[in-house]
């Protein structure tokens, strides 16, 4: 009975030692968490997984290595961005980015995607009352620098 299991406990180990890195870069667009903000990600072999903190938002998300080369990838994110004077708009996006110096490495990268924000205009400063609610969908750009 023994012999039997141990082959799956060692097949089942290799499954949870897969190691990540956290990498650390800011840049402007939605992968930033709006106009300009920092982010901080799980780099593994082939993706990534991160989280930003911006100038009046938050984001989420993820990006795939697609070539062999690491310059391209395919990713998607979330967010919100909170309004100055009311208006918050909530989105999602599929993107694209270009790594210059390669996905695994530090350096720049510029991004494009689209994006579908629902844009919410409140009524007063900071109230809640939605006086308009507006659905687009928006060509995005990105640009950051990773450390």
């Amino acid at each position: 009975m023994h012999k039997a299991i141990l082959p799956l406990i060692i097949a089942f180990a290799s499954f949870s030692s897969q190691s990540a890195d956290f990498e650390f870069s800011t840049g402007g667009g939605t992968q930033y968490g709006g106009f300009i903000g920092i982010q901080g990600g799980l780099k593994f072999e082939k993706s990534r997984y991160f989280a930003a903190l911006g100038l009046f938002g938050v984001s989420a998300g993820a990006q795939f290595q697609m070539s062999n080369d690491g310059h391209h990838s395919l990713g998607v994110n979330g967010g919100t961005m909170y309004g100055i004077f009311g208006g918050d708009k909530d989105y999602i996006a599929m993107t694209y980015n270009y790594h210059f110096k390669g996905f695994h490495n530090s350096g720049w990268e510029i991004g494009t995607g689209v994006g579908y924000f629902k844009t919410e205009e409140h009524s007063i400063w900071f109230s809640s009352d939605v006086a308009e609610e507006e659905e687009k969908v928006h060509i995005i750009f990105n640009i950051g620098y990773k450390f």
